[in-house]
């Protein structure tokens, strides 16, 4: 790829840097996550100041060879996605966590595919969970963190089994017996294999799938609070109580 070419683009983040410029982290097609120097965008006179949004389709052209670099390039593709409530909140998740968690310069198509895809969906209530969940699970691919949708004794998953999940290692089986479904300890089998097949239509596989990629991801984010976190419990105390969480 040249300095010449440019890709497609979203911006996950942008802060201020000096007098008038931003400090941007940019998830792009082909070079994954990239911070850059967009200079003059804060300035009254920049083209830029309108097109640097957040879920707004971008094509943006990058020069340098470090890890920070500079945005010399910028269009948009089509209208910006306007979301509210429970949508904006959600898209403001999915950037908080990539930007956290993605290192930069590795290239992810997929998880790049199903950011746009997520934000194509949001506005859609039905479809708004599956997606994020997709994209959860999308970025602990690209992070080598992605579960294997199998036993850790290379046996497939059975449905009438129960699994506990180790980190690093996987899920250990569980013969059938007394294990309430309710348990935060256990997955059930028939649940993670609708999971790894895309299948989200029992509401139970979704509970399971939350449960799920927030015990992947919890190693992974620390003891640092996610903002959007706060953001979803000032929205579930408000009048309108999400039906969807990170």
């Amino acid at each position: 790829m040249t300095v010449n070419d440019y890709q497609p683009a979203w911006l996950l983040h942008a802060r201020p840097y000096r007098e008038t410029s931003s400090l941007a982290w940019l998830l792009t097609l082909e070079e994954g996550r990239v911070d850059a120097v967009v200079r003059g965008v804060r300035s009254r006179k920049s083209r830029y100041r309108a097109l640097l949004q957040p879920f707004t389709p971008l094509q943006v052209r990058l020069k340098g060879h470090h890890e920070l670099k500079t945005l010399v390039g910028l269009e948009s593709t089509s209208a910006p996605h306007w979301f509210q409530g429970e949508a904006l909140v959600c898209g403001l998740y999915a950037n908080e966590l990539i930007s956290r968690l993605l290192l930069a310069g590795q290239p992810c198509q997929t998880l790049f595919r199903d950011y746009s895809l997520l934000l194509n969906l949001l506005a859609d209530t039905q479809q708004r969970e599956p997606a994020l969940r997709r994209l959860e699970l999308s970025l602990l691919e690209a992070l080598g963190y992605a579960p294997s949708w199998q036993a850790v004794t290379g046996e497939s998953l059975l449905p009438d089994w129960y699994y506990a999940y180790q980190f690093g290692q996987g899920f250990v089986p569980r013969p059938p017996g007394n294990h309430p479904e309710a348990s935060t300890a256990l997955y059930a089998g028939e649940q993670l294999l609708a999971i790894a097949a895309d299948d989200w239509q029992n509401p139970a596989t979704r509970k399971t799938a939350k449960r799920l990629t927030r015990q992947l991801l919890q190693p992974l984010l620390g003891n640092k609070p996610l903002q959007s976190r706060q953001l979803f419990q000032q929205l579930a105390s408000s009048t309108i109580r999400p039906k969807t969480s990170e």
